[in-house]
């Protein structure tokens, strides 16, 4: 069964009410969705730094997974799985990890 993050940021806002009653709901939600939107950003920058996000954990990339995805990723659009607009994308972030990070990360 999957909760839609609204309900669960309306509910926490019940919670905290009386602990924070100068926050506003809206203040709320930016701040219990602020630390996925930075990771997304930062994820989308295709700078793929390692990023902790306290008590949910640290996300980082894998060389051999960049390998895979390029793999995967251009297979997937030869046969037309992947719209182009994806593809493009996403092979513009591992392009900029790769120029980033050196060309021995792409041969290991």
């Amino acid at each position: 069964m999957k909760i839609d993050n609204q309900i669960l940021i309306q509910e926490y806002y019940k919670r905290v009410q009386e602990k924070y009653p100068h926050l506003t709901f809206d203040e709320v939600k930016l701040i219990c969705v602020t630390p996925f939107t930075y990771t997304r950003q930062e994820m989308e920058s295709g700078n793929l730094k390692t990023i902790r996000l306290k008590y949910l954990g640290t996300f980082l990339v894998y060389p051999k997974r960049v390998q895979g995805l390029i793999v995967t990723m251009a297979r997937l659009f030869k046969e037309l799985k992947v719209d182009a607009k994806v593809y493009f994308k996403k092979k513009a972030i591992i392009d900029k990890y790769l120029e980033t990070h050196g060309d021995n990360q792409k041969n290991t």
